[in-house]
Formats: structure tokens, C-alpha cells, sequence
């Protein structure tokens, strides 16, 4: 009977060697539409929703009010021979794209799309489309240039008592140059971890392509897990957790802000780091750009660039705070914000609290709202502006449309 199972289990293990679907989905076509392929020969309905369709207006009840937000689009896939649904898409710009199928009502992945991510606990396929040299699109897909290091690191955090994890960019050449680098600690949002900026923000082929280009200098871009009781993205922490929005919260007193020496220690100790403000940048989306803020603030003389994602510090109880770090005369104080993202009115009223009292802070303000497709954004812009002697060439076809 042991030696059944154990044959059995090498069955099970052994690699997959099937055919696969044998359709091409998605297939990225010379006007740059893009048709989508499903086979389901006893489905009543197939069809896909994805960012690259207009949105829906979606209405939820949260109990004491209603609210709508923007969902993907959904278009109808038709069948024809065989039982293969298709679909095919209006030409798109260049961009990085999610998508799903919904088989008579229900989710479903593309089985015949090996691209795919986990933003929190949802997984979408996904596909990157470039329409023009320079696009967003070509920013975002791996390029034939050259490539930097992407690895996961566990370091000690004594201040919360546990080993953790955090992803870290080393730039093309690293491993060969007795150089020392600058250095980006760049933060998630809530229900995000260390993963997040590197699979949604796809921070590992932002940096080589503009580094490639001579847009951004080279840079060690440090991604931590910003929830201090999730010592590692899910798969490889010790608790089998599900990821979800409420679980980078808790009742604790404790933040990032209070372990970050921690993470900043250890990269000091362990990599080739150019030290002090000029060559020190903390930026981070929503929570992390919140976090990113604070950190500013706590330690004034510290970051020399700071970038705020969908994410800001209260002005109110920071005043102080605020002066001493704009005394410190910061290189660059970098808000960014969609036009329909809830978190813009306050990043307007930090925007403008920091006019009042003379501190020279940005505020850049794009379409869409509280999402991935303008984080990526933000991050191929702010990554151009930093440690650089003078201002760089931040190229048209980068900058969002503002048409909405």
C-alpha cells in the first residue's frame, strides 16, 4: 500500500506534457486590437471584462450608504466552430492590461494565457501591448536591453522580534561595479506585500528600460513588506494566510515607521549604498504612500526625494513636522493623484497647505482613479526625476492622456 501511494504521488507530480488549448488568446494584432479566444463547446455565454474596456458604473451597498465606483468593461465573446468562443477589442494603447473570462456568469481564468497576477487575493490574466516606441506599453514589457538583478532577501527586524522578507532591484552591472548606488525604498499599499511593486508595478522592467534609455541613473530599488504581523507575501510566510484589504490593519499602535530603521540597516550593511539624503528617495502607493510620508516626516534630514501615490499624510497634528522637514530643503516632495481617486481631495489639501506656507511641493494629477495603471505611472515618472544633477527628458508618450 506505502509503495501504491508513493507511486501515485510521483504520477501526480510528474510535469504536464499535454497539448494545451491550441488557441492563440490573447493574440495582439498589426492595428493593435487584440482578440481573445476561449473553447467551451457547452457554455451558455462567454465573455471578458478587463481595464481595456470602457467601465461600468457598479453600485454597492456598504450598509449606512451607497457607493458606485467604475468597473471593468464586459463584451460578449461570440461562438463560432468547435465550440471556440472570440472576441476582438478596439485598437489600444500601449499599456499593461488585465483581463478574466466569465463563463456563463462565472470567473474564469485563460488557459491559454500563462501571464497572470495577484493583486491582494485576486488573480487576472494579464497581457502588455505597445503601440509605439515609448509607450507605456513598451516601458512595461521586457525589452532587449540590459537587465538588472530582481531577488527576494529575508533580513532580521529586531524591532518586531521576526525574520522578513522584502524584494530588492539591483541595477544592470551591479554584481561587476565596486560603485556605490542611490537608493529608492519603495512601499505597497493595504493589502499589498513585498511582491506587489514588482509583479502589478512591474518596478524590474520599468527601471531597466529607463536606465537603458539614460532616463534614470542606476538605482537599488528596495520593495518591503509594509504590514508589521505579515512577515512575507503568501507562499512564503509561515502562516498560510489569505491575503485581504483589512489584514494590513490591526489594532496595534506599530507601523512601518517604527521597524524602517530596520530595513534601511540592513540594506546599508548588505549592498553597495550611496549614503545621505541626495542619495536616499522613500515613495509608496496609498497606505504606502501615506507610510512613505510619515517616514519624512519622522526622520526629516533622511529621504531627499519623496513620493506620494494615491497616499498622504494628515496636515492636521504634522505642522510641526512638516516645517522641519521642508527646513531640511528636501530635493523633491512629489504628490500624485487621479482626477477620480477618493484620496485627491486630500491630496489637494496638502498640495495647498504646502503653498500657503511656501513649501515647495508637486502636485501631478492624472486621469483615472485609485488604481495600478496610474501607480506604474507614477512610478516611470518619479523614477526619472531622482537623483539626477539636473531635470531629465520625462518623454511625451509616458504622460497620460487627461482627456477624461
Amino acid at each position: 500500500m506505502v509503495a501504491l501511494a508513493g507511486m501515485t504521488l510521483a504520477a501526480n507530480a510528474q510535469q504536464a506534457l499535454g497539448p494545451g488549448t491550441g488557441l492563440v488568446s490573447p493574440e495582439i494584432n498589426p492595428d493593435h486590437s487584440v482578440t481573445f479566444r476561449y473553447v467551451n463547446p457547452k457554455a451558455k455565454t462567454v465573455q471578458v471584462t478587463g481595464d481595456f474596456l470602457p467601465t461600468r458604473p457598479v453600485e454597492v451597498d456598504l450598509g449606512d450608504r451607497k457607493m458606485v465606483y467604475d468597473a471593468p468593461g464586459v463584451a460578449d465573446l461570440k461562438e463560432g466552430r468547435d465550440g471556440v468562443w472570440t472576441y476582438t477589442s478596439a485598437p489600444l494603447k500601449g499599456e499593461l492590461y488585465s483581463y478574466s473570462f466569465l463563463v456563463d456568469g462565472k470567473k474564469a481564468m485563460d488557459p491559454s494565457n500563462i501571464y497572470q497576477n495577484r493583486d491582494v487575493a485576486t488573480w487576472t490574466n494579464i497581457f502588455t501591448l505597445s503601440a509605439e516606441p515609448g509607450d507605456l506599453g513598451w516601458y512595461y514589457q521586457v525589452n532587449d536591453v540590459r537587465h538588472g538583478t530582481l531577488s527576494h532577501v529575508w533580513y532580521d527586524s529586531p524591532t518586531l522580534s521576526s525574520y522578513r522578507r522584502l524584494t530588492i532591484y539591483l541595477p544592470p552591472g551591479y554584481e561587476d561595479s565596486i560603485d556605490r548606488y542611490p537608493v529608492l525604498y519603495l512601499l505597497h499599499g493595504s493589502g499589498g506585500d513585498e511582491d506587489a511593486w514588482s509583479d502589478l508595478g512591474r518596478t524590474a522592467q520599468i527601471m531597466d528600460n529607463l536606465i537603458a534609455e539614460g532616463y534614470a541613473k542606476p538605482m537599488i530599488v528596495v520593495m518591503p513588506n509594509g504590514v508589521w504581523f505579515n512577515q512575507a507575501a503568501p507562499g512564503a510566510a509561515v502562516n498560510m494566510f489569505q491575503p485581504t484589504m483589512a489584514n494590513s490593519r490591526s489594532q496595534s499602535t506599530k507601523e512601518i515607521e517604527d521597524s524602517f530603521t530596520d530595513v534601511m540597516n540592513f540594506v546599508e550593511k548588505h549592498y553597495h549604498v550611496a549614503k545621505g539624503s541626495g542619495n536616499t528617495a522613500v515613495a509608496g502607493l496609498s497606505m504606502g504612500g501615506r507610510q512613505s510620508g510619515m517616514l519624512s516626516l519622522r526622520h526629516p534630514r533622511k529621504f531627499g526625494y519623496v513620493g506620494l501615490f494615491s497616499g498622504v499624510p494628515a496636515v492636521e497634528g504634522n505642522e510641526d513636522a512638516l516645517a522641519e522637514l521642508f527646513a531640511a530643503k528636501p530635493k523633491l516632495y512629489w504628490i500624485a493623484c487621479g482626477k477620480a481617486d477618493g484620496v485627491m481631495a486630500n491630496s489637494r489639501k496638502l498640495k495647498d497647505y504646502c503653498d500657503a506656507m511656501g513649501y515647495p511641493a508637486e502636485l501631478y494629477e492624472s486621469a483615472g482613479g485609485h488604481i495600478w495603471r496610474n501607480w506604474r505611472l507614477y512610478l516611470t515618472i518619479f523614477a526619472q526625476r531622482i537623483f539626477q544633477e539636473s531635470a531629465v527628458h520625462v518623454t511625451p508618450t509616458v504622460l497620460p492622456d487627461d482627456a477624461e
